[in-house]
């Protein structure tokens, strides 16, 4: 799994086809119904996050989900009052991005998945069950970031 990132202002669609030309994939990018972005194709999986100053991109053989969060001060009572009692004891970033990594992963979306996740001691459990993907929290560029994956990969970072 390689994860390529900027700092550099740039338009994520140009920085996502760079990213995969670089690694190969020559395939036209789809959409799913829920607007995953795609390789038609299948030749290589990825996620692209963006927050505040850093645009990055997991790039793998296999489904992959990517978000990163800006460590810095935030308001975050609106979505505190709708976690569990458990959660709230949990850091927030890691948290978010876990959900958020998860929900990439699967191609879903926030309004339809986010009320059946839950992360509690650092597990993360759909519908109160725990679920069977390796969560992967690092931080880079002042950014906390998360990659879910089926099983536990090796991440190399690349800046471009």
């Amino acid at each position: 799994m390689v994860i390529y990132y900027t700092t550099e202002m740039a338009e994520s669609g140009d920085f996502l086809e760079k990213v995969l030309k670089k690694h190969g994939a020559a395939s036209q990018i789809l959409r799913t119904a829920n607007g995953k972005p795609y390789l038609e194709g299948g030749e290589a999986q990825f996620s692209l996050t963006h927050t505040e100053g850093l645009l990055a991109v997991a790039v793998g053989a296999d489904a992959v989900g990517l978000d990163a969060e800006r460590r810095k001060p935030r308001k975050t009572d609106a979505v505190l009052a709708r976690l569990t009692p458990a959660e709230r004891e949990e850091d927030f970033l890691k948290l978010w991005t876990a959900k958020e990594a998860y929900i990439k992963y699967l191609g879903g979306t926030l309004a339809e998945l986010l009320p059946s996740l839950k992360y509690e001691k650092g597990v993360l459990s759909f519908k109160d069950a725990p679920v069977d993907v390796q969560l992967n929290h690092f931080d880079l560029e002042g950014c906390l970031c998360c990659v879910c994956t089926a099983q536990e990969e090796k991440i190399s970072l690349i800046r471009l």
